[in-house]
This record gives structure tokens, C-alpha cells and sequence, in this order.
């Protein structure tokens, strides 16, 4: 009963209904068999498998075990999260694993490329938006916007963003997902051709693009490292905005454990204060570089709560952020 409401939750998220079977695991290596529930569910036409673990594994064992499914069973594989934390669902987005957490949120960047390839049976349907770019994903499509990249191979953006080649190839499938355009297929090669219309680029990318901020930390001090700054405080650096009375810093994950401002590691009583000395964001993915001791723009946009973003005086102070940025003299950009 639990999957099928799962299958319910998911029919009614991308409009769609999908169909079941069962899966015979006798195909499975030894290690694998046991391990989790096996169905293999068809959406818009496109076949994959849904696989639920038996017991509580950890996110980096769910992507050793992809691949091994995957290559098993003869389809991509999305694994079936329940009761998922906010925290879980940050991670398995961080690795790019598919998955399915009710109430929560649907991420199956397969369906996006089949879709957008032309190979579903619903040709007639609005492409579905089936959820937001890894991190790794996102800083591949912010690092095209800066930069050329025309011409970008897979091997190259792994090389770019410090990354397994299968991680860069996984970005690659969602850039596109989100715009088709972005890559294309040269001999056995697929190489990144961005355009030379970045605002149109944008618009086109941003919807799937989500906060980089992991979390943030309220803090009574001002650490004692050189930290860039970030969200509304890098923004300020570039418009007209008034800041908050405190600076907003960004940190990298190591960062945040040098500085021991992990959960674990520090006293929430003290470190968390109504008037903070400073807020230190903890970004999802290595910060794109940007002239300056702060975090690239886009980046600072993003990490603005929705609410702000959406305040007229702000939402015309980023508009000018982006024409600088991205350019508004091209065609399409005004």
C-alpha cells in the first residue's frame, strides 16, 4: 500500500499516470538481492526502476549501488525515499541520484531527457519539470554563463569542476534536460554550446536552479578566516540594496568543519543569537570564482529566500545585477 501511494503521489506531481510490474531480482548481483524492493515503473514511455531499501542506508552507499543496478537491470533506477529528512534530500540532489520522497519532491532528470529527446509517447504533453539541477549540475550551467565554454567537452567540465567524468556526464544530461540547445552531439563526443544570448540562457536554466545555500549560521563572532562574502551582502557590493546590520559570509563545507560550526561541533546556545556578529552560509557546491572577496552574483541571487527576491525593489535591483552580468546589448536581451 505504501508504494502505491507513493505511484500516486508521483501521477499526480508530473500529470501523468504510470504503470507497474514486478522485477525479477534473480538478475541482481549476490550483495545487492535483499537489499532493497523492486518494481519497474513506465512514465510518458520511458521504462525505469523504483527501488525502495530494506533498511537505512547511507547516501553514499545508494550511489555505489546505482550503477550496479542500473547495469543490472537494464534501466535508470530511482530510489524510493521514505519519511526523507530536508537534510537526505539535500545530499541525494548533492550526489545526483534519483529518487522519489513523498510529499517532498520528485528528481528524475531521465524523464527530462527523454522528453526532450523526443522519445515519449506523450509527444503531446508539456515537457514536465521533474525537479531542480544537482549542485554540480548548477555550478556546470553558472560556469557556461560567465564563461565561453563553447566547445566544452565532458572530459573538459570534469576537469572544470573537480569531478568524476561519470559526474560531469550526468550534468551534461541535465543541462539537457532543461534546454536541449545547450549540448550538442559531435561524433562520439558531447560538447557544451552555450550560445552567445546569456540572459536568454538564463531564463531558460533558472527555474531549475535552487538555493546553494546548504545551511546557514547564526554567529555571536566574526570567525577568524578570510570568508567571502555572500548572499545579500555580495549583492549589496553590486546594486543599490541596503544591507542587514550584520554581514552575510559564505564557507565551503571544509570550511565549516575547519571552523567547527558543524552542528555537532558547536554550542547552538551560544553560536546562534537573536542580533548575530555575522551569518555564515554553507554552499552546496565550490563557489564559482568572482573579482572580489565575495561570491559570484548569481550565486547571490539564488540564495535569497523567494520572498525577497519577489519584493519590487529588489526584484528591479537584481534585473540590473543580471543585465551587467549577462548583458542586455544582444538580441533577446532586452
Amino acid at each position: 500500500m505504501r508504494r502505491q501511494s507513493m505511484r500516486e503521489y508521483v501521477e499526480k506531481t508530473l500529470h501523468t499516470r504510470v504503470d507497474c510490474e514486478p522485477v525479477d531480482a534473480s538478475r541482481l548481483p549476490l550483495y545487492l538481492r535483499g537489499l532493497y524492493s523492486l518494481e519497474r515503473w513506465t512514465a510518458f514511455g520511458v521504462p525505469f526502476a523504483v527501488a525502495s531499501p530494506v533498511e537505512s542506508l547511507t547516501v553514499k552507499t545508494l550511489a555505489k549501488h546505482r550503477d550496479a543496478l542500473e547495469a543490472a537491470l537494464g534501466t535508470p533506477v530511482s530510489f524510493a525515499l521514505e519519511g526523507a529528512t530536508g537534510y537526505r534530500v539535500g545530499r541525494m540532489l548533492e550526489a545526483g541520484l534519483p529518487f522519489i520522497a513523498p510529499d517532498k519532491q520528485v528528481y528524475l532528470p531521465f524523464l527530462g531527457i527523454a522528453l526532450s529527446s523526443g522519445r515519449s509517447h506523450a509527444r503531446d504533453r508539456r515537457q514536465t519539470d521533474v525537479g531542480t539541477f544537482s549542485p554540480q549540475a548548477q555550478r556546470l550551467a553558472l560556469m557556461a554563463l560567465y564563461g565561453d565554454l563553447d566547445g566544452a567537452s565532458v572530459t573538459q567540465a570534469a576537469g572544470l569542476l573537480g569531478t568524476a567524468k561519470m559526474t560531469a556526464s550526468r550534468a551534461f544530461d541535465e543541462l539537457a534536460a532543461a534546454d536541449p540547445s545547450i549540448v550538442a552531439a559531435e561524433g562520439r563526443r558531447r560538447v557544451l554550446r552555450p550560445g552567445r544570448d546569456k540572459m536568454e540562457m538564463w531564463r531558460h536554466l533558472e527555474p531549475r536552479m535552487s538555493s546553494p545555500v546548504a545551511r546557514e549560521h547564526r554567529l555571536g563572532r566574526v570567525p577568524d578566516a578570510e570568508l567571502p562574502l555572500g548572499g545579500l551582502s555580495a549583492l549589496c557590493g553590486l546594486s543599490m540594496l541596503q544591507d542587514d546590520p550584520w554581514p552575510t559570509f559564505a564557507a565551503t563545507k571544509a570550511q565549516e568543519r575547519t571552523l567547527e560550526l558543524a552542528a555537532d561541533a558547536r554550542d547552538a546556545g551560544l553560536d546562534e543569537p537573536e542580533d548575530p556578529a555575522c551569518v555564515v552560509q554553507v554552499l552546496r557546491y565550490e563557489p564559482v570564482p568572482a573579482p572580489g572577496c565575495a561570491v559570484d552574483p548569481l550565486s547571490a541571487i539564488l540564495s535569497l529566500p523567494a520572498d525577497e527576491r519577489d519584493d519590487p525593489r529588489v526584484a528591479g535591483e537584481i534585473e540590473n545585477v543580471l543585465t551587467r552580468v549577462l548583458g542586455g546589448d544582444h538580441e533577446g536581451n532586452r
